[in-house]
């Protein structure tokens, strides 16, 4: 096997003295196996120029390996459409141990070289591809990746890997070279290879491989469709022509990748809100147009004041403290810490200061999420599951419901709600959104007891009575809105955030805003003050 890797790395002839002086073997041995090797067909002897080169038997046993593999096959033109539609090398690559494989590749116009041969061993933790199908991996699966790592490597591994999970792909860049990919899956929805694209580093910057996500995820999923994997579609609807026109202005300097959350603090007078991958809490100061951005090392979801004059923020390692000054994030509690493989979502605190907070898996598999409450004395309840992405909430401003979304079932359900026991009952929906219609997403309630609603993939806001009528669309200039609340010290600021996540260049081109921060006016309508958390 050395003498063939030998050979295969020189990619032409090798005489017999280059291979002696490479091999480092006694020239009796090397002898003995260059004859074996010959005879087995693996190497080729040239008489004439008296030199060896690899043999025709092993393109018999590759094609032997691929006769039952059709992943290669059905990934071809995927590969040859992503590396047409971006200019760079493309490889499809499979796991194997603590490596992926590079089992095939298309060169970019640019030549060879930008790229990985087909037949290279690269480490899990070091591109993109093993980045992308460890992060898909189950948690147990995962834990052997870990094994031997310093317990600090394994952590801060683990955080990447969740934030992965999260965006649907991995971005990984030495320096020099770069890589995106995506995850390929089987019919049972497990990790079985990686789409990935490779670039010089400087080509290949964070800014353009979140441009690139949509068109990589894309043909990672036309991939595993064509390999007999369920596939999801993507895309961002179309805006509406029945939506009123309101003015929505960009504040603030930030553009998040998922841009969550908002919330507006009465004591401090800011809006704060999240940016759940690219992690960081924001800070937005209306009186001067000034933004504070609090960088994390994990994903965060939510953020809301607490009474003590911090920050209480929801990471999947728990819910966490938060100075903003210093950065500084410090364990507090952590309801779902039994649950593997998930994060938190959106939260809310009720009128006595308890937060209410959804769980889902970051894989967002079906029906593994839950709503918890969580008491100013750190005491928790799981109150209701079952939901795949638990989202907007709200509460009447009669305390008497609790409003809660499903963004994949495209329905916001209303409990009948107890606010002096915080017990909920009666489940049933309010609203459901049709398959064309974008999805419920964030939601916050007016003084008036209607309800805002950010649809994600429909370019808009919408407002319903407590009943669950639509009483007003709102067009927005950015196809992924994903919550809203009202704000500022009247509060008739009606402020959304958005995503830019897994938009292609031509959907950022036609919606430059996404991922802003945006503040409207609504005549005639105000919000209720948001509680802090009383822990």
């Amino acid at each position: 096997m050395a003498l063939l890797n030998l050979v295969s790395a020189r990619r032409g002839p090798m005489t017999f003295t280059e291979l002696l002086r490479a091999s480092g073997l006694p020239k009796a041995t090397l002898h003995r196996t260059l004859a074996t090797l010959v005879r087995e067909g693996l190497l080729r002897h040239d008489r004439a120029s008296k030199t060896f080169q690899l043999g025709f038997r092993l393109l018999e046993l590759a094609h032997e390996v691929w006769s039952d593999f059709d992943l290669r096959v059905a990934a071809q033109d995927a590969l040859v459409r992503l590396r047409d539609a971006t200019g760079d090398s493309v490889q499809l690559c499979v796991p194997n141990g603590a490596h992926v494989v590079v089992v095939a590749n298309e060169d970019s116009a640019r030549g060879p070289g930008s790229g990985s041969r087909v037949g290279e061993r690269l480490a899990w933790a070091r591109h993109a591809a093993g980045l992308a199908i460890a992060a898909s991996l189950p948690a147990l699966q995962q834990q052997v990746l870990f094994e031997g790592l310093p317990p600090e490597t394994a952590e801060s591994l683990r955080a990447r890997l969740d934030l992965v999970r999260a965006r649907g792909y991995a971005m990984e860049s030495d320096g020099t070279s770069a890589s995106i990919a995506a995850p390929v899956f089987d019919i049972e929805q497990h990790p079985v290879a990686a789409v990935a694209i490779s670039a010089p580093a400087d080509r290949l910057d964070p800014q353009r491989g979140h441009s690139l996500s949509a068109a990589l995820i894309a043909q990672a999923r036309a991939i595993t469709h064509s390999a007999g994997g369920r596939a999801m579609s993507i895309g961002t609807g179309r805006a509406p022509d029945d939506a009123q026109a309101v003015a929505a202005t960009p504040v603030g300097t930030a553009r998040a990748l998922l841009g969550e959350g908002p919330t507006w603090s009465t004591r401090d007078q800011l809006l704060y809100w999240v940016d759940i991958l690219s992690p960081a809490v924001h800070a937005y100061n209306p009186a001067d147009g000034s933004t504070r951005q609090t960088p994390l090392g994990a994903m965060a979801s939510m953020v809301v004041p607490r009474i003590g004059g911090d920050l209480l923020v929801a990471t999947p390692g728990g819910l966490m403290t938060l100075q903003p000054e210093q950065g500084l994030l410090a364990p507090l509690v952590h309801p779902n810490a039994i649950r593997t493989g998930q994060r938190y979502n959106d939260g809310k605190c009720d009128r006595l200061g308890r937060l209410w907070i959804g769980s889902m898996d970051l894989g967002v598999a079906p029906n593994r999420g839950a709503l918890y409450r969580v008491e100013p004395d750190l005491r928790w309840e799981r109150v209701d599951d079952g939901f795949t992405v638990p989202n907007g909430l709200g509460f009447s401003p009669d305390n008497r419901q609790l409003y809660f979304t499903d963004t994949d079932r495209r329905t916001i359900y209303v409990y009948d709600f107890d606010l002096a026991s915080g017990q909920l009952s009666r489940r049933r929906a309010l609203i459901t959104f049709d398959a064309n219609d974008g999805k419920p997403d964030g939601l916050c309630v007016d003084a008036d007891g209607c309800l805002w609603v950010a649809v994600w993939d429909a370019w808009r806001l919408s407002r319903f009575d407590p009943q669950g009528r639509e009483l007003m669309r709102i067009r927005l200039p950015v196809p992924r809105p994903t919550s809203c609340c009202f704000g500022g010290p009247n509060l008739r600021t009606l402020y959304v955030t958005s995503a830019s996540v897994r938009l292609s260049g031509e959907e950022l081109a036609a919606a430059p805003l996404s991922g802003a921060l945006l503040a409207l006016e609504v005549p005639g309508v105000r919000g209720l003050p948001e509680t802090p958390f009383a822990g």
